[in-house]
């Protein structure tokens, strides 16, 4: 019995290869389609902060980035002291009005708004515009800063001057904004699982022009591998038969 089995062995290994990549090939076109054309399981990013639906996700992140929103609000735009102008006393007129038009959204994940803090108006003691000519304001309480421009709210006024603390704030209540942008653009993105499934299939099934097996490939794949493991099996067969039948006429 060992001799038989080694024998068969031997007589498998003798198999012309063309013969079987050609079998394995009408075989397997069929398995690997199905190979490469599994996804991976999708991750739900609507529990990535815990167990609730995406809309109670979306709707806890919109109220955090609205408060978050209006601390900044609170902190840029906070009433400086004004003074009634009265007499010849020097001052630096800002015109037209305080700020040119328009404003840059912040990248509220990077920014550091103490990297971007002006001070115009200090070049004399009084600062006024042309759009409140008769207030006047301290220069040394006033700043610029085209990092929270993006929410000054009243242009006709002057902004006070922020303190490092202050600063530092705004820059925590950023992270928080770009956090929640970030989140509130995934959760709202339209699912890609179908659209990737559907495109791996078509580039698992597509014919190159000039390819061999097009004919194959045209068969449907359960046919595919029905036959395929059939001539397998009627392949190991014969082969064994082959050897039975030398052995007898030796």
């Amino acid at each position: 019995m060992r001799d038989m089995r080694s024998k068969c062995v031997v007589g498998w290994r003798r198999v012309p290869l063309g013969i079987f990549l050609a079998v394995w090939m009408f075989a397997g076109a069929g398995f690997e389609s199905g190979l490469y054309a599994q996804p991976s399981a999708p991750v739900d990013l609507a529990k990535s902060g815990g167990d609730a639906t995406p809309e109670a996700r979306l709707a806890a992140l919109s109220l955090e980035m609205t408060n978050a929103y209006q601390g900044v609000l609170r902190i840029v735009n906070q009433p400086v002291k004004a003074y009634v102008r009265s007499g010849n006393i020097d001052v630096s007129v800002f015109s037209p009005g305080w700020f040119h038009p328009g404003a840059t959204k912040p990248d509220f994940n990077t920014v550091d708004i103490r990297q971007s803090q002006e001070f115009p108006y200090a070049k004399n003691k009084f600062a006024a515009s042309d759009v409140t000519p008769g207030l006047v304001f301290l220069g040394e309480d006033l700043e610029f800063n085209s990092m929270t421009k993006y929410f000054y709210t009243n242009r006709a006024l002057p902004k006070h001057k922020l303190s490092e603390a202050q600063m530092i704030e705004v820059n925590r209540l950023y992270r928080i904004i770009g956090r929640c942008e970030d989140e509130i653009n995934r959760l709202q993105a339209p699912p890609a699982t179908a659209t990737q499934t559907t495109t791996e299939a078509v580039e698992t099934e597509t014919v190159v022009p000039g390819q061999s097996f097009e004919s194959i490939r045209a068969i449907p794949k359960q046919t595919r591998i029905l036959y395929g493991s059939g001539a397998i099996g009627v392949l190991v067969v014969v082969v064994i038969a082959l050897r039975l039948l030398r052995k007898n006429s030796g």
